[in-house]
């Protein structure tokens, strides 16, 4: 179909991709590393070019243009250059500036929330175009994540009243899935057993103890009986897995994999990293995804606005 041609900016993983994919949009990602490309022919999610959104503009005619400018600039992990002072901080302002050049009858941009100011001053410039726009705080969970992270959704459209988009994306909303839910079938799977299902042996789990005691941000350990919180790369900041220190003798510490993760975020199974891909990188990518149980959830009701 002609209006189902989507413009996906800084894609990454796939994670937002994904779910347009499989509401059968034909999605272009657009991203600076050239890993991407092979991520999505691995998982046959579309067409990837490879350039540094910081000067190249893509005008392809989309009618739909989607992504999640780099967040660092705004996250509250990041202490040291933040807002302006940081080198992604015109990205942002970039996706507003391919939405202005591709024109489509909507978009949709992910973001952290503290970032829900500025994005709502560039949207303005949105707004003079033509553009009615609405955001919200929305957390993954609420529709079927095993994580209970928490993003700004900016959403746009010209043909329709944009508050709309909420209203009917919340008539998505699923029961939370729970890490068991998401990852209890991986208990009995040995590291490197199952694709994607790698994590580092670090020997220096113990010495933080009184860190995941104290449920310091970013020092984790899951509980099964409910969806996992927001959690960082897990080569930096160690999120354990629930079997950690738990049973008679206590199992050893030890943190999530990379497939663990995924699972939590809500990628199927069949979705895989290619195998030259660095675990830091893979973890990285996780992170920095949009969960796919929700982006699919917004591409559905795209499509209705369609």
């Amino acid at each position: 179909m002609t209006d189902r041609r989507v413009l996906d900016l800084f894609c990454g993983a796939g994670g937002l991709t994904s779910g347009f994919a499989k509401e059968g949009f034909e999605v272009t990602g657009v991203d600076y590393l050239p890993i991407v490309k092979a991520i999505f022919e691995r998982n046959k999610l579309g067409t990837v070019k490879t350039t540094d959104l910081h000067w190249s503009t893509e005008n392809g005619g989309a009618d739909v243009v989607i992504g999640g400018p780099p967040c660092r600039p705004w996250s509250s992990l990041n202490v040291t250059r933040r807002h302006s002072d940081h080198a992604n901080f015109r990205l942002m302002a970039r996706f507003m500036t391919h939405v202005l050049k591709n024109k489509p009858r909507v978009f949709l941009m992910e973001n952290v929330p503290p970032a829900a100011r500025y994005a709502d001053k560039l949207s303005g410039r949105l707004r003079k175009k033509g553009y009615d726009t609405n955001s919200e705080i929305i957390t993954y969970s609420d529709y079927g994540a095993a994580t209970s992270r928490r993003r700004l959704i900016l959403f746009g459209s010209r043909t329709s009243d944009a508050p709309s988009f909420f209203e009917e994306l919340h008539e998505y909303k699923k029961d939370p899935r729970t890490v068991r839910q998401a990852i209890g079938d991986l208990c009995s799977v040995e590291c490197g057993d199952y694709p994607d299902h790698v994590y580092p042996f670090l020997r220096t789990i113990e010495k933080y103890r009184d860190r995941y005691e104290s449920g310091q941000f970013g020092w984790y350990h899951l509980a099964w009986n409910k969806p996992a919180p927001s959690f960082g790369n897990v080569m930096k900041t160690y999120t354990l897995h629930p079997s950690s220190w738990t049973g008679s003798p206590p199992s050893p510490p030890r943190v999530i994999s990379v497939r663990e993760a995924m699972s939590l975020m809500g990628f199927p199974r069949s979705y895989s990293f290619p195998p030259e891909m660095g675990m830091g990188q893979r973890y990285q990518m996780v992170v920095d995804s949009v969960s796919p149980v929700f982006s699919h959830a917004a591409a559905r009701v795209v499509a209705e606005f369609l």
